[in-house]
């Protein structure tokens, strides 16, 4: 039922999320939960404000969502998101579309190449790919390769200020860097300076989900740049060259 009278997917993850799994946070931290593209989370969850069905407080400086379970219709709500499960099928919709954009920009994924909506601009996209790489290892591997690709036209300006509003500018400037290095390009590794979140004291597991023998392995395998930015992660600086060494002279989708 939900699927009937909910048709926008964004819409109904987010809203299974906040009231059928209880999870507040802010929207980077929903729409990665989520799996949604943080734009369209972000639009989701003021309107979801607007018709108070959320309600958003600020903590630590930043904007938290959660559900107003004070709404007069709480309880109805809740009954009908608690009825559905077809969140699971829309949150891998989103993340598919995104990697077609991202694949039509130049990533080498595996993935039809769909041109990206009007208006929705590089930066935002490489932000959003910053995001996904957490869960998907062949993004991760291959996002510098991107970064290099959109090098010449990339607006170091908006692409810090899109990172900033989706929470994520210290993940990116870690891949900006990366690209620098491998690509052995200035502007890139003198760009990622300024990206830096100086908070990230104590290094955090990169991936999402990782098993305990990852984790392990991680500690051995983690490149002294991702190291430098805060990172343990189960991917030697090789995988991530030999990627960049195949893929990187091939050219942008107009």
């Amino acid at each position: 039922m939900l699927d009937y009278l909910v048709t926008s997917k964004t819409r109904r993850a987010l809203l299974q999320l906040l009231w059928r799994d209880g999870v507040s946070g802010t929207a980077t931290d929903l729409a990665d939960k989520s799996g949604v593209a943080f734009a369209g989370a972000y639009r989701e969850l003021k309107a979801m404000v607007e018709s108070d069905l959320a309600k958003v407080e600020w903590g630590d400086g930043r904007k938290v969502f959660s559900a107003n379970k004070a709404h007069p219709m709480a309880a109805v709500l809740r009954k009908l998101v608690n009825q559905s499960e077809a969140g699971k099928n829309a949150l891998s919709e989103e993340k598919q579309n995104l990697r077609e954009n991202l694949a039509f920009l130049g990533l080498p994924v595996s993935a039809p190449k769909t041109a990206p909506e009007p208006g929705v601009t590089v930066e935002t996209l490489l932000v959003e790919a910053a995001n996904l790489a957490q869960e998907d290892a062949s993004v991760a591997r291959s996002l510098p390769v991107l970064f290099h690709k959109v090098r010449d036209t990339l607006d170091f300006d908006v692409l810090k200020h899109e990172s900033w509003k989706m929470g994520n500018k210290h993940r990116v400037g870690f891949f900006l860097e990366l690209a620098g290095e491998l690509g052995n390009d200035r502007r890139l590794t003198e760009a990622a300076g300024g990206f830096m979140d100086h908070r990230y004291k104590v290094p955090k597991q990169f991936f999402n989900k990782q098993t305990r023998l990852s984790e392990q392995v991680a500690e051995m395998r983690t490149p002294k740049l991702a190291r430098k930015w805060g990172w343990r992660m189960n991917m030697g600086l090789d995988a991530f060259a030999s990627t960049y060494e195949k893929f990187s002279r091939e050219t942008v989708s107009s």
